[in-house]
């Protein structure tokens, strides 16, 4: 697992394309996580992506649908909810 501490360090970065997928928030500070999307995208450096948020609201929501990621998390969710995201984001990447 790597972790980085902005939506930036990791556009900077190196990081693995396969066998990987990407945990973000909705919310983070600088880039949000759906901006980090757009750019990955933009960049042709896709990743299958699981957003997640404490915010549950219609805006939320909305935004979450429109990043087409592979799954959406609500905070609290139990590791059973993400384990399930993970393992469906892997799956994508490998088909």
């Amino acid at each position: 697992m790597l972790v980085f501490r902005s939506g930036e360090s990791l556009l900077g970065s190196d990081f693995p394309t396969s066998n990987a997928c990407l945990l973000l928030d909705v919310y983070m500070p600088g880039m949000s996580g759906i901006e980090l999307c757009r750019s990955l995208a933009a960049a042709g450096r896709r990743l299958p992506t699981v957003l997640m948020s404490a915010s549950d609201d219609e805006l939320t929501r909305r935004v979450m649908c429109e990043a087409k990621t592979v799954a959406s998390l609500f905070k609290p969710f139990d590791e059973k909810a993400l384990l399930h995201a993970i393992r469906k984001a892997l799956r994508k990447q490998s088909s």
